[in-house]
């Protein structure tokens, strides 16, 4: 059968550290399991180039540059003569090698061409590639993306045998990868329960009777810089808040940010709440902050363009790296239908700041081009989907379709259709979600528009301790005793996702 084994270092990892986990080396470990199965004739290694761990010294080595194209797989297939190829990561802590037979069964008896899990969480599953998926014209050396991306995406064209395995976790929205620092402490959490790594049949189980396990820090940091706006949305809850909201002292900011830095760990920023960020005085200066926060990975300004300007363009330009994505919240594509859910003439101002955006974001690399515009799926909009959708992507400006929030009954419900799912799952939000009103409040969740039932504040509360007051209350809500205060029970956005 020549079926050899290929142990993957991910492009992101240049040393050991992610591949060291509970005292052991993971590719190691993952050899010694394998070593064992007698389908598995020898095993190899793979390695960005970028990476300075021991692996190099491995007696068999392959090199890459950015990531495994058809052409690397064409040298390793002829170096090794293998027929069949297992990638498996090389941070992949929680590896488990009956999975690895199930899956190798599977595509021996099918004959397939490449054989993967879409149920399986990473860290579990591995890909099977045999070398004939090269013969594919699709599978070209000289394309330079990924042989298993170029075939996932194609599936039609390839013979390819899709692995099932219960449980399915994908809900959890989870994965055992070392190299990621969140999978990591989930999986530390994990096997600290019984005091070993479970099988992969057991962790529905412990997940169910100790869900504290998927609680590790916040990745996501909703910021409400301002509470002012020029515009009156028909959608909008911020004229039901008495009173309004103010700006957010910069000295607020700075303090969330410092006190972020305990839990060491990256996280997303969005500059969001009830009014428009860009009306915030120092809004360059709020965004300079974050921008040169190393642990803050994404910042999301979502905004309603009115401000998003040459100025602001060439402030996301002046930045090092590409943190910052823009959303800009356009419900409309001509002034009649801006100004019917805006209730203002500011059509001809955001569709040109849109435009001259995206023509400086695709000029500067270093940006990414990550600009979206954002429209709600209501009833005031659906008459006009289908000619908003024409209109803008004529732009090639990627489109959001927004689920309304009516903050559990506080506005009036204008959708025309409901997709929530029939079966409540825990909240994603107290998982993972900080949110921060303009006095440093922070509030239960984003439902708790106003506050009303705080955690504390940032400016003089323990940050610390108000996180593990939310993972009390994420595991209540996963043992479906949900909080009265805001009244978790009746909240549609539980199974909402941002980042």
């Amino acid at each position: 059968m020549n079926t050899q084994a290929l142990i993957f270092v991910d492009s992101s990892i240049n040393n050991d550290n992610p591949l060291t986990f509970n005292g052991q080396f993971i590719p190691d470990s993952i050899a010694q399991k394998i070593q064992s199965l007698p389908d598995i004739e020898s095993i190899h290694y793979c390695i960005p180039e970028s990476y300075t761990g021991k692996l190099k010294q491995a007696a068999s080595v392959f090199i890459y540059s950015n990531t495994d194209t058809p052409e690397m797989w064409q040298q390793i297939f002829t170096q090794t003569g293998a027929l069949h190829i297992i990638k498996i990561p090389a941070d992949a802590a929680f590896f488990q090698s009956s999975i690895l037979s199930e899956m190798l069964d599977t595509h021996i008896k099918y004959l397939s061409e490449f054989t993967f899990s879409y149920n399986l969480p990473s860290g579990y599953a591995c890909e099977i590639i045999s070398k004939s998926v090269l013969e594919n014209p699709l599978a070209n050396p000289t394309v330079q993306n990924s042989l298993c991306d170029i075939v996932k995406n194609n599936l039609n064209h390839f013979d390819v045998e899709l692995y099932y395995k219960e449980p399915d976790l994908r809900w959890h929205r989870v994965n055992f990868s070392a190299a990621n620092i969140r999978d990591r402490l989930v999986m530390q959490n994990i096997i600290a329960i019984n005091n070993q790594t479970p099988a992969y049949e057991l962790l529905q189980d412990i997940i169910d009777n100790h869900p504290e396990v998927l609680f590790t820090t916040p990745s996501y940091v909703e910021i409400e810089l301002c509470g002012h706006c020029n515009l009156d949305c028909i959608f909008c809850y911020r004229n039901i808040l008495s009173p309004q909201h103010g700006t957010m002292e910069l000295s607020t900011l700075q303090t969330l940010l410092e006190k972020m830095r305990i839990f060491n760990t990256p996280y997303a920023v969005c500059f969001g709440g009830s009014g428009e960020p860009l009306q915030h005085p120092q809004f360059y200066k709020a965004l300079e902050l974050c921008n040169n926060e190393d642990l803050i990975h994404t910042i999301v300004i979502e905004t309603n363009g009115i401000h998003a300007d040459a100025g602001y363009a060439s402030a996301l330009a002046s930045f090092t790296g590409s943190k910052v994505t823009t959303i800009v919240n356009i419900n409309g594509h001509n002034p009649e239908t801006y100004k019917k859910l805006h209730n203002a003439d500011y059509f001809n101002t955001v569709y040109d700041n849109i435009l001259k955006l995206k023509k400086i974001l695709e000029t500067n690399s270093k940006l990414n081009n990550n600009l979206y515009i954002q429209i709600l799926k209501i009833n005031e909009t659906e008459s006009f989907l289908d000619s908003y959708y024409d209109f803008w992507e004529q732009h090639t400006i990627p489109i959001i379709l927004q689920k309304q929030n009516t903050y559990i009954g506080r506005i009036p419900d204008k959708r025309y259709s409901d997709l929530t799912p029939l079966q409540r799952k825990p909240c994603w939000h107290l998982r993972q979600d900080l949110y921060i009103l303009s006095d440093g409040t922070i509030a239960f969740c984003k439902q708790d528009i106003d506050g009303a039932a705080k955690r504390g504040n940032i400016i003089t509360d323990d940050l610390e301790a108000m996180w593990k007051q939310q993972r009390e209350h994420f595991v209540n809500d996963y043992k479906q005793n949900r909080a009265k205060k805001p009244n978790c029970s009746v909240c549609d956005e539980w199974y909402t996702y941002n980042l």
